[in-house]
């Protein structure tokens, strides 16, 4: 949390007091009633979002492998319990998750600055860019659901971005391009 959100993230949400001393929170200590109040708004982990589905709610969540604020396992964790909890079927009529390789928090990706090799290379950035609300607008307005993949672009760069539990298979052709590419399990 102090890393992402700052000082402030602790002595304004936690503390409710911004000139307090971050540092001085204890684990189970004092301010462990105001945290277990935090989480419970903030860790929503109940795996039944059948009213939700009931409703007629579509949700479209994108994650990044390289997220340091909300962890990619935890999400994906979270997924899988939604799946074994309401069933593929069901699931697959209201959410869809797509998983970026190497994104950040904010969906950004750059290539690493070494290779498999140990060698410097150019960092570059990963495709991740696509429209998400127009797909989230199609589902809910016409019906149309997303497709399993979808291309995200960065420059003249492009890759799929697949739905889970599929990912990006390298299969022929320019790195670069996401047709050389295929949504495999």
């Amino acid at each position: 949390m102090h890393s992402h959100l700052g000082a402030l993230g602790v002595t304004g949400f936690l503390m409710k007091d911004p000139a307090a001393n971050p540092l001085d929170y204890v684990e189970g200590g004092p301010l462990d009633a105001r945290r277990r109040e935090l989480s419970a708004w903030l860790d929503g982990t109940d795996p039944d979002l059948s009213a939700f589905e009931r409703r007629g709610g579509k949700m479209i969540v994108t994650i990044g492998t390289d997220d340091t604020l909300a962890s990619p396992g935890a999400q994906l964790d979270y997924y899988q319990a939604l799946l074994d909890r309401m069933g593929r079927a069901t699931i697959d009529r209201f959410a869809r998750l797509f998983v970026i390789p190497q994104a950040n928090h904010g969906l950004e990706g750059r290539t690493a600055a070494i290779d498999g090799e140990g060698r410097s290379q150019a960092v570059t950035p990963i495709p991740t860019a696509f429209d998400k609300v127009a797909l989230l607008t199609a589902w809910v307005e016409t019906g149309v659901a997303p497709p399993a993949s979808v291309v995200a672009s960065a420059g003249q760069k492009t890759m799929p971005v697949c739905g889970y539990p599929l990912h990006p298979h390298y299969v022929a052709g320019p790195t670069e391009v996401a047709a050389s590419y295929r949504c495999q399990p």
